[in-house]
């Protein structure tokens, strides 16, 4: 058995001025064609800064709503916590595409 590619995309939740940049370089991320159908795992990170967006705000701003070609989740996290980063790992584990060789 072999694994197809998967994407993890990290996110500054506390930077919001970043967040339309941010939402032009996933964009263009999505549209690589090897790309397509590959299940998507977005880390809002820094969760643990009073002054983080939520992963709901951060779900509008890079408009992933209009994601319709993969699943896709968004998971709050905190790398200096790790609060967050276990939920996001079973998840995408769990939505790993396989296929038999």
């Amino acid at each position: 058995m072999t694994v197809d590619l998967l994407q993890i995309y990290v996110i500054d939740s506390s930077d919001r001025k970043r967040f339309d940049e941010t939402a032009q370089e996933l964009a263009e991320l999505l549209d690589e064609e090897k790309l397509n159908m590959v299940p998507l795992l977005i880390f809002a990170n820094k969760q643990d800064m009073m002054m983080a967006a939520t992963a709901a705000e951060i779900a509008e701003s890079l408009n992933l709503h209009t994601i319709r070609d993969r699943i896709w989740q968004i998971q709050s996290c905190s790398a200096l916590t790790a609060e967050g980063v276990q939920d996001g790992m079973v998840w995408l584990c769990r939505n790993i595409p396989t296929r038999k060789k």
